[in-house]
């Protein structure tokens, strides 16, 4: 069965950047030639543009912890004169939590609405759009002029959070060989702590007076900058293989490859995805699928092409359990309580040490979340993700059992410590995993729905712990870290039953264990 030259020509013209790759690269000439794209390697082509899709979840990490360090200036100062932007925006410790949860509420909005982004304008294209949000949000805080103000800049911005961890380790699940899927993925955790290693180092430096703008605003450049440099990354070739675009779908896939035998990785694919353009696409040029997949008939593709959505994803049987996984896994990772590290750490610092000391354990927190983020990548793909995961919540029972007692006990030292050895234990596993499964245990069509649930249980832990922790705390002291071992422990018992491995497997072989 021949391929479909026009089309490939059409498609292939309509992207410079794809067709020069094609005329000039040799490998890119002759299809069945040397080596397959199934035994690439992690390109540069595939590195460029999953570093440039990571901008959107690099935001997100600056987002959730950009009111960290600067919590002090912000709502304490002395009256200021003559300025048009007051110096700070004094308020409660409960207006204070609920500008800062609100960003989990905008987060939720976010993540449900993210599906929709996806498959509507395609993973790249829908992050583009997202950034116009990305770009509001940290407007209205560094122009904030009341506590309301930052509190609507605060959901705005996690309306972009939400829709960029949902669709950017999406996209790269879908751009990276299967071999190296969870080394690639790590790119979407190594951004979110990288972003949150940026906000503290921003946060500490401007640590004065009303420089806390400069640091509430610093997301519009990381906007802009996503912005400028989205034209240079790929979409996805599995969205525009979904969406019936076959050839465009190979050309980029060979360009992500460097190779011109994609025939074995696209043969994987099938045919599911948008049945309706597929079964049209199919039915006006047969020829197209170029002999890697079993023809299907327009009939038979309409017959079991059911859209799923988030309104109806929990609805279908082959993807129930899938959908409960996803849901727990985030959730749960969120009850381990790894956001009070992040949204209270300089609280709890202060207890101890000075404001400006404070500032500097807690940038110190940052880059050991980076350091054990990245050691990740010798492990993901060799090991599996299952040990991974499970060493990461054994360890984090510790660390937060250590934090608790240390803090109970007035051992200042000890309590210290334990911060550091929970971010530890939770950056090489428990941080990244569940959003590599995430884009894992569903196929291409029920990838966006899946994700949207997914990252939504997410964002309803994180509103609920931000909310939570500090009137428990007030309650029972440091008896509230109890009821995060006591989650490690459950979830840790139901993963171990139900958390099937997926390294080096392909999506929908994934998919097929749960049919």
């Amino acid at each position: 069965m021949r391929p479909n030259r026009a089309l490939e020509a059409q498609d292939t013209a309509s992207s410079p950047l794809l067709a020069q790759d094609t005329v000039e690269s040799p490998l890119l000439t002759r299809a069945g030639v040397g080596p397959t794209s199934l035994n690439a390697g992690i390109t540069w082509a595939c590195l460029g543009s999953a570093a440039i899709v990571c901008l959107a979840p690099l935001q997100y990490g600056y987002h959730i912890a950009e009111l960290n360090t600067p919590k002090k200036i912000i709502t304490e100062c002395a009256p200021s004169i003559g300025s048009k932007l007051p110096q700070c925006l004094p308020m409660s410790d409960t207006m204070f939590s609920l500008a800062t949860s609100l960003f989990a509420v905008g987060g939720l909005v976010g993540s449900l609405c993210a599906g929709w982004l996806a498959e509507r304008f395609g993973r790249r294209g829908g992050l583009v759009y997202n950034n116009i949000v990305f770009v509001l949000g940290p407007l209205l805080m560094a122009l904030a002029v009341s506590p309301a103000m930052l509190a609507i800049g605060r959901f705005v911005s996690g309306v972009g959070s939400g829709a960029a961890i949902v669709v950017a380790p999406l996209y790269l699940s879908e751009i990276a060989p299967v071999r190296l899927r969870g080394t690639l993925n790590l790119l979407n955790q190594l951004s979110i702590v990288v972003g949150i290693l940026l906000t503290l180092t921003v946060g500490m430096v401007a640590n004065r007076g009303s420089l806390w703008r400069v640091s509430v605003g610093g997301g519009l450049v990381l906007a802009c900058a996503h912005l400028a440099l989205s034209a240079l990354a790929v979409e996805s070739p599995r969205f525009l293989w979904a969406r019936g675009r076959r050839a465009e779908a190979r050309t980029v896939l060979r360009h992500l490859r460097g190779v011109a035998d994609v025939d074995a990785e696209v043969a994987t694919w099938g045919v599911s995805g948008d049945a309706e353009q597929v079964a049209d696409d199919m039915a006006a040029d047969p020829e197209s699928l170029n002999g890697t997949v079993k023809p299907v008939s327009s009939t038979e593709l309409r017959a079991d092409g059911t859209r799923v959505t988030v309104f109806n994803i929990f609805r279908l049987a082959q993807y129930r359990r899938q959908w409960l996984l996803v849901l727990l896994l985030q959730f749960g990772q969120q009850l381990s309580g790894i956001n009070t590290v992040f949204y209270y750490s300089s609280t709890v610092l202060e207890r101890m040490f000075s404001s400006q000391l404070s500032s500097v354990l807690t940038m110190l927190i940052g880059v050991l979340n980076v350091v054990a983020t990245a050691s990740a990548a010798l492990f993901i793909d060799r090991f599996g993700r299952r040990p991974l995961l499970f060493t990461s919540m054994a360890a984090m029972i510790v660390a937060v059992t250590l934090l608790g007692v240390g803090l109970g006990l007035g051992l200042n030292v000890l309590a210290a410590v334990a911060l550091y050895l929970v971010v530890a234990a939770f950056a090489p596993g428990f941080g990244p995993v569940p959003f590599l499964l995430g884009t894992e245990l569903f196929d291409v069509r029920a990838a966006s729905a899946g994700g949207a649930w997914a990252l939504g249980a997410n964002w309803v832990g994180t509103f609920i712990v931000a909310m939570a922790f500090l009137p428990i705390q007030s309650l029972i002291g440091e008896w509230v870290f109890a009821i995060f071992v006591g989650s490690l422990l459950v979830c840790g018992g139901v993963f171990y039953v139900y958390v099937p491995e997926t390294k080096g497997r392909t999506i929908d072989e994934i998919a097929a264990t749960f049919k």
